[in-house]
Parts: structure tokens; sequence; C-alpha cells
């Protein structure tokens, strides 16, 4: 079983727990029926004093299960440490629904589950506030997965970085064919890079390259303007890949090497 795999299996186990939760708080409280309800039109023709002066009513309350807070509190570290080690970026968001800030004047679950009695809107907030936390959790393995494409691709273009810096090391000591070679293995690589990332991702055959590439990548990852660039730098790589062809200049082989150079810097913009 992959990691990914592994993490998703916990967080279902850890859905069973919110959903076992939520049906006992539930249970010994009120029904969350809120989706049913609805606001009915109202015309107000006259003016009620008892509009302006409503008399006190102090609504009804009911206890909290006495294991409420333990079961929480133990899905919540599991939560947590789930959060913090794969998306630490949203542990505050998390731990603002359990605690939020003294300013905020709505309650977090803490201050709710400490009352021990709750009101029907207090109870329904619990439930809010626990069932966003479980929806951050949720997310978890899609921000993964998502990352895992980002830093293959921060990776390849360090990597690229290097190579491109060897095809013009080449260039300077006179190896046009071998720089220009070198250059489109290059900008194959980063297509097929950026066909995969892409979502959904774009599908391309094993033996597809540099012209079949870019034609799979035109007016989905880049313009017209972007084709028609690395068509020109495709007929450059193929013109230093084959030998029954003319000797490429120094010229045409630089240009082609800084051509994939300045695609690999704006690949945030494809």
């Amino acid at each position: 079983m992959t990691m990914l795999a592994e993490l998703e299996r916990a967080i279902k186990e850890l859905e069973k727990g919110k959903k076992q939760l939520c049906s006992i708080l539930q249970k010994t409280g009120w029904v969350d029926e809120r989706w049913r309800t609805f606001v009915p039109e109202r015309t107000v023709t006259t003016l009620d004093l008892d509009d302006l002066f409503p008399a006190a009513t102090l609504p009804e309350r009911r206890p909290l299960p006495l294991f409420a807070e333990r079961d929480y509190q133990q899905w919540y570290s599991a939560a947590w440490t789930i959060i913090a080690r794969n998306q630490p970026s949203r542990v505050a968001e998390f731990e603002a629904a359990y605690c939020p800030p003294p300013k905020q004047a709505e309650p977090g679950i803490k201050q709710l589950l400490a009352k021990r009695q709750v009101a029907q809107d207090e109870l329904f907030r619990l439930l809010d506030l626990i069932n966003t936390q479980f929806e951050i959790l949720a997310a978890v393995p899609r921000h993964l997965t998502y990352s895992v494409h980002d830093i293959e691709l921060t990776a390849y273009s360090l990597l690229m970085d290097d190579e491109i810096e060897a095809a013009r090391h080449l260039l300077s000591r006179g190896f046009r064919r071998p720089a220009g070679a070198l250059a489109g293995v290059i900008l194959e690589r980063h297509l097929r890079n950026l066909l995969r990332k892409h979502t959904p991702p774009i599908k391309y055959k094993q033996g597809d390259t540099l012209a079949p590439l870019n034609d799979l990548a035109k007016d989905v990852l880049y313009d017209v303007v972007t084709w028609r660039k690395i068509q020109h730098l495709t007929d450059l790589r193929n013109l230093c890949d084959h030998d029954k062809d003319r000797e490429p200049t120094k010229e045409e082989v630089a240009e082609l090497v800084e051509g994939v150079s300045g695609i690999l810097k704006n690949q945030s913009a494809l």
C-alpha cells in the first residue's frame, strides 16, 4: 500500500469517528435538519410593539454526552497530526475552529464542549465546526497529489538549468550538434512534465517527440505564439539531430539553447 493510500485509509477511519460523534451529539440534543428549513414569504402591514420590544426568553438547553469531549479530543489529536505533517499551512485554520482568537465573538469547539449544556444554535455551531475541521483534513490527500507534481516540476527545472549550462558549454567548445541535441531533449522532457501536470493530465504516446507534444499543448497549455516558437525550436533541434542535413550554424544552435532556456524560465505562464 502506498503512503497516499495509507493516508486516505486513516482519514476514512477518522471520518467514521467524526460521523459517530456528530450522531451521538444529535441524539442527545437536536437532529440537524437545517437543510429542510426555509424562510417563508412575509408581508408586514402594521407596526407591532412586540416586534420592537420582544419578550426575553431563555432557549431550551440540553446536556452534552459526558464522553463527547474525550472522544473529540482523541479525534482532534489524530486529525491535527495528519494535517501538521502533510499540510502545515492549514494547521492554524484547523486550530481556530477548536479555539478561535480572543477577538472573535463566536465560540469555538473548546468553549462549546466546556458548557456541558447547550442550546440548539450552539449545538448546530458545534457540528458545523467539527465538520469544517474534517473538510480541512479530507483535503490533505488532494493537496499532496498536486504538491508532488509541483515538487517534481521544480526539481526537473533545477536539473534542466544545469543541463542548459552543459549545452552552452558544449557550444562554446564547438560541439554544435551535441549542444543542440541536448537542448532538444531538455525541451521535450519539459513538455512531457507540463502535459502530465495539467488537470486533467493530457495523455501522450510514449514515443511522442517535440512536434506531437507541442501540438498536444497548443491552446491548452499555451497560445499559438508560444506554439510557433516551440515549432521553430523543433526545426532547429531536427537540424542538429539529423546528420544528412546541413551543418547547423553556431548562431542557430545558440538560438535553440537560449530559446529552450527562455521556455523553462516562463514555465509558470504555460
